[in-house]
């Protein structure tokens, strides 16, 4: 089996730990929200904190999930992808 796709299963390969390394924009988005989320912290009252962690919650875990899914929609393209290039390839020779 290709050793990428054992990384992969096994979790020695995780892209989404990767996630905006190098990348300016979601470095500042990260800096931004991080920013705005303590100005919220400190004017907020304490009803307000709940609702606002149990927010937070549920957008963690929806983007979590939106992340799984375009992971694995970006697997299933290149397979499709490559497996079209083999089959172009095999109709070549």
């Amino acid at each position: 089996m290709s050793s990428m796709i054992s990384k992969l299963w096994n979790g020695s390969l995780a892209p989404v730990r990767q996630l905006g390394e190098g990348n300016r924009e979601c470095r500042e988005l990260e800096k931004l929200m991080e920013r705005n989320l303590e100005t919220l912290k400190r004017e907020l009252g304490e009803s307000a904190k709940e609702t606002l962690r149990k927010y937070n919650l549920c957008v963690e875990e929806y983007l979590l999930v939106c992340c799984e899914q375009s992971f694995c929609d970006g697997f299933s393209l290149g397979a499709r992808i490559t497996a079209e290039g083999l089959v172009g390839a095999e109709k070549m020779l």
